[in-house]
């Protein structure tokens, strides 16, 4: 047998390293399909982040306005909706009066909204007012 020279079926005693060009195609798509995952959680979370800022904003702001409402005699709650200027621009209330079984006590309702995309949204937080009995 001449040095040099291989034959069918004989193997070189030294070893290859090294990857096969498969084993790198499996390993970029395995980390393509992990990327694309990652990316997917991070543009869901920027999204609740989002809508967690608006929640909070919203229920800030019904909580003023219902503390607010609450403190004036039901005479002078003219205005049953209305907006919070351009400090807060998009959200927008709405107050309800409904009488409640116990006489001179009332449920004050206050919805916030908003938009989000195509939804609007909204809080709604209930009190209940004493009325001052007339004289």
């Amino acid at each position: 047998m001449e040095s040099g020279k291989w034959k069918v079926g004989q193997h070189s005693s030294r070893h290859s390293s090294g990857f096969t060009l498969l084993e790198i195609m499996v390993a970029v798509a395995v980390l393509a399909v992990a990327l694309i995952a990652l990316l997917t959680l991070r543009n869901r979370d920027v999204a609740l982040q989002a809508h967690a800022r608006h929640l909070v904003t919203a229920t800030s702001l019904a909580k003023a306005k219902l503390e607010e409402l609450s403190r004036v005699a039901e005479a002078d709650r003219q205005l049953s909706s209305g907006d919070f200027g351009e400090h807060y621009p998009g959200y927008a209330w709405n107050q309800q009066m409904d009488p409640t079984l116990v006489s001179d006590w009332a449920q004050l309702t206050v919805t916030v909204s908003w938009p989000e995309g195509a939804r609007q949204e909204q809080v709604t937080l209930v009190t209940y007012v004493q009325e001052p009995t007339p004289l």
